[in-house]
């Protein structure tokens, strides 16, 4: 076989070899080596041979010539264990001939699959060299229920060293997860995307979405050890992300969205013909509103109506929500967090696949309220493609408009105590040094008074609206239904509903009143200034 040929398959093998190799070890440093040694093997065998009747076949009895020398020479290099205790119970010496024949490598896999107590029973008893009466003194137990749980060890350990170990897809193919986010407060710890950071925890929470599993299950599909991930579903568990059912079994709590390009093609031109409802029959009455909203005193950064239409268009799209469609409510899908958050969780799987649009364009992130009751203050923001901001939630800071309130009152001095929270309100471009003066770059309402007359100029919704959005929900609860188990129905409703007044659809609207031209682009230094309204003084 030519080199280039050689070359395409050993490519198409490296994970179908590394699978094989991490089934026999069960330890990821070992499975490296004998992957990279099977790999080797399997490649300079290629170049040697030109036909095979069953290539596969022929990869495959390589990678078991390779393991069988590999197991070989750890025997050789290991140590025996300690198995000849006197306290050990009479009557099984075939589990310790198999202790003699197996590596320390694969005893101690299948040691990792025991229950807590029984591993725990088990590595005191073999490898700490304890005896049987000091480990039930030790762990509050009775000689007789050590004996017991040794005896029934030793057991499960024979049969399960016995068997092929098989390995599930998430340990060959495992998943990432992108978009993962919240709706609700978020705790001290963070939220979605804080907890579910690892890539372990990610695949731990996918391995039990479609199906309960035990911890012994959820190790087997991910192809590690249960050593590994107790801790992590602990976790996963305090904080309200899995739920352990009866029988030890546990069960992903959130919602978790698989794109596939079907449901991304279908769903595009759903949202583009509602975004259109929506402005024709909504958002272009704002256009012809500009001396309206501006009489009720808002300030608009230059006094430019096209920056406060950027700001307000989505602010008013809380308008197009509708109570009577919330068929599932908040509380139904949130979950009261250990360290104060509390909020419904959601992530998307990442899946790499070409559509017929740019879904970069369509980015929305919001709403993101930030409130100050010590000085009546109230922000609100979302974040789009259109604007400049990258820094996502975290960076939203209530001490931002804080520090921006001051300086409109005048009682920021421009000194050496205040001269990060200049930085950063020049840095945000929530503030603007002009020629002349300061300028502030955002919209806002200096009192109760303006608040109020600002929100009552915005129009209210028709009924050719509300119809648009019952059925547009309907559309978008079948699409996203595809797939998904039983118990997360109730997700799968909760973020499909509404959806009118969603960040998607309003991102349709920036995109359809752009492409228009009834939106014109902010200029560079405006970008990070829109989608932002602070209401001052509100009491």
């Amino acid at each position: 076989m030519n080199k280039q040929h050689a070359d395409r398959v050993i490519k198409d093998y490296i994970k179908p070899l590394y699978g094989f190799a991490l089934n026999k070890t069960g330890k990821i440093a070992e499975a490296e080596e004998l992957a990279g040694r099977i790999t080797l093997e399997v490649y300079q065998a290629l170049l040697k041979k030109s036909e095979f009747l069953d290539l596969n076949s022929y990869v495959f009895k390589i990678a078991h010539y390779v393991w069988a020398k590999f197991v070989s020479e750890k025997v050789k290099a290991s140590n025996q264990m300690r198995i000849d205790d006197q306290e050990v119970m009479s009557g099984d010496e075939g589990f310790d001939e198999i202790i003699r024949q197996e590596t320390a490598g694969a005893l101690r896999r299948e040691i990792a699959f025991l229950s807590h107590q029984q591993r725990e029973i088990v590595i005191k008893y073999y490898y700490g060299g304890m005896k049987i009466i000091d480990i039930a003194a030790e762990m509050g137990l009775s000689s007789g229920t050590i004996k017991w749980h040794l005896f029934e060890a030793k057991k499960e350990l024979k049969h399960k060293m016995n068997t092929i170990r098989s390995m599930g897809n998430l340990g060959i193919n495992p998943i990432r997860m992108t978009g993962l986010g919240h709706n609700g407060s978020p705790g001290n710890k963070g939220d979605t995307s804080d907890f579910l950071a690892t890539a372990i925890r990610q695949n731990i929470a996918f391995s039990t979405y479609h199906k309960p599993l035990t911890i012994n299950e959820i190790a087997e599909e991910l192809g590690i050890s249960p050593v590994f991930i107790e801790d992590e579903i602990e976790l996963l568990e305090e904080y309200g992300f899995m739920d352990k059912l009866p029988g030890r079994k546990y069960r992903t709590n959130m919602y978790i969205e698989d794109p596939s390009p079907m449901k991304s093609e279908v769903l595009y031109p759903l949202f583009k013909e509602y975004a259109e409802i929506a402005v024709e029959h909504y958002f272009k009455t704002f256009f012809s509103m500009g001396e309206v909203f501006q009489e009720t005193g808002v300030y608009i950064p230059g006094g430019d109506v096209n920056l406060l239409l950027w700001s307000l268009i989505p602010y008013a799209g809380k308008q197009l929500s509708f109570k009577e469609l919330n068929r599932v409510s908040h509380e139904e899908v949130s979950v009261s967090r250990k360290d104060g958050g509390h909020y419904a969780a959601h992530a998307t799987i990442h899946r790499e696949f070409d559509v017929s649009f740019d879904p970069k364009q369509y980015y929305y992130s919001g709403d993101m309220n930030r409130d100050s009751d010590e000085f009546a203050l109230k922000a609100w923001q979302v974040d789009t493609w259109w604007c400049g901001r990258k820094d996502s939630w975290r960076d939203n800071l209530s001490s931002d408009f804080i520090s921006l309130m001051h300086v409109i009152n005048g009682d920021l001095p421009q000194n050496d105590v205040n001269i990060d929270a200049y930085r950063r309100l020049f840095d945000k471009q929530y503030l603007l040094r002009t020629e002349s003066d300061l300028e502030v770059n955002i919209v806002y309402c200096k009192d109760k008074q303006t608040g109020e007359r600002l929100h009552a100029a915005i129009p209210q919704p028709s009924e050719r609206i509300k119809e648009a959005a019952t059925k547009l929900d309907q559309a978008v609860y079948q699409v996203n239904l595809d797939g998904q188990p039983d118990h997360a129905h109730k997700y799968v409703r909760y973020w499909s509903q509404n959806c009118m007044a969603s960040g998607t659809i309003l991102a349709f609207v920036l995109k359809h009143l752009v492409d228009i031209g009834m939106l014109k682009l902010p200029d560079p230094h405006r970008k990070n200034g829109i989608s932002t309204i602070m209401f001052m003084n509100r009491s």
